[in-house]
């Protein structure tokens, strides 16, 4: 694909590039003996543009889906919370990716049936839409496998030669991307393309195996990466930006249900970003969306005003933040 070198016009404030695709949820069985299963919209790039949406900013979703009813559903569910769904793809050949799950206190059950999310061929029209946006995330959960590994790398490639920020959230679950030194070598390439990444504790983990919260900061910098931020749910995160590594607390909440949460943080992040916050008071205000989440039921929650957020969660204004 050609690089663009007309500077774009900036007309979104994220888009997400990766997955959209449908959970059925079972409550109060597991997957066994569960008869009743409700429909979400589900998905790590589709979750960001939503909850990004409702914070107030401008989103875009990048994803493919398959040219069903499923699929169709999806489309309709992002533009109800006015998410630009004009980067979504259809495949013919591949339905609507699934997730079924099943909560019993606590105790979560999946199995995922991955079909069209992988099917992502990035076009002239997904880069510009990117090159719009300021902000730009993609999904690592859309790295196991082509083509939608090379959609996400070379949209955050072309996109990184103008003024967005990209971000890349390295998803790395082995039961799912079972060859650990292809998801190594892979990661390696595309972070190179990433002004920021986003880890958990966990994918830190299953990427380099047993070490230091810190020490995976600085695995994540000898990558390649200028800032890492390292989420470790209860303990907060690790901000760095080259220099210094700081930890940034979480904010307290009652755990009612875990979903969504991560990409409610990511959504907060980005938005106070925008706000033009410093990258350490961004990730605070993220931990804050996220307990607001935390503490609510549900795959996908309504968020509040930004302000509204900040003040329940911390007790403090955004602008104080």
């Amino acid at each position: 694909m050609n690089d663009f070198q007309i500077l774009p016009t900036i007309l979104y404030d994220v888009t997400t590039i990766g997955d959209a695709y449908v959970e059925l949820r079972a409550s109060e069985s597991s997957l066994i003996e569960a008869t009743i299963f409700e429909r979400h919209i589900a998905g790590s790039a589709a979750h960001i543009a939503i909850y990004s949406s409702m914070l107030g900013s401008k989103a875009a979703c990048i994803a493919s889906v398959g040219a069903d009813a499923l699929g169709t559903y999806v489309q309709h569910a992002l533009r109800q919370y006015k998410v630009n769904v004009n980067g979504l793809q259809f495949s013919r050949d591949n339905p609507t990716s699934l997730l079924f799950a099943a909560r019993s206190a606590r105790i979560l059950q999946t199995t995922y049936y991955r079909l069209s999310d992988w099917q992502l061929h990035n076009t002239k029209e997904h880069v510009m839409l990117a090159q719009s946006s300021k902000i730009v995330h993609g999904s690592g959960f859309c790295l196991w496998k082509h083509p939608a590994r090379h959609s996400v790398f070379e949209i955050l490639r072309l996109t990184k030669k103008f003024n967005s920020t990209t971000v890349l959230q390295p998803f790395y679950e082995p039961a799912l991307w079972r060859d650990r030194e292809d998801a190594l070598a892979t990661i390696k390439k595309t972070v190179q393309f990433a002004d920021i990444v986003t880890p958990t504790v966990d994918d830190a983990e299953h990427l380099f195996g047993k070490s230091t919260r810190e020490d995976y900061v600085k695995m994540y910098h000898d990558l390649g990466v200028k800032s890492v931020i390292l989420t470790m749910g209860k303990d907060g995160c690790l901000v760095s930006e080259g220099s210094k590594i700081v930890r940034v607390p979480s904010v307290e909440a009652k755990i009612i249900d875990p979903s969504g949460v991560t990409e409610a943080w990511h959504a907060g992040l980005y938005y106070a970003m925008n706000e033009d916050k410093e990258l350490g008071n961004a990730a605070y205000f993220a931990n804050a969306v996220a307990a607001y989440v935390l503490q609510k039921p549900g795959t996908l929650v309504d968020l509040p005003p930004a302000e509204e957020i900040a003040e329940l969660m911390t007790d403090r204004a955004f602008a104080e933040i």
